[in-house]
């Protein structure tokens, strides 16, 4: 949304990488936010023309190949998602 911020954060959290996303809708979320996760559901449903509903299905899909945590949540107009990995030592 035009004149609003997005964070974008980094922690280790035992042997776990989380990145957490945090964003600010046009409007409230409301109903069941684990339905943004499928295919062509938007989280504003008066937006016609930006975005496809594509994108959390993507980021789910490709968290769960990787076997890894996927974890949406709103608040209000505050819309989160984390992603953990682990953490992988080279040798």
């Amino acid at each position: 949304m035009k004149g609003t911020r997005a964070y974008i954060s980094l922690e280790i959290k035992q042997q776990l990488a989380v990145v957490s996303f945090k964003n600010i809708s046009a409007q409230e979320i409301e109903g069941d936010i684990l339905r943004l996760t499928e295919r062509f559901v938007r989280g504003d449903s008066s937006r016609s023309t930006e975005g496809s509903g594509l994108g959390l299905a993507i980021a789910k899909s490709f968290a769960e190949l990787q076997n890894e945590n996927f974890v949406i949540e709103t608040d209000g107009d505050l819309f989160k998602v984390w992603v953990s990995f682990p953490i992988i030592e080279s040798e």
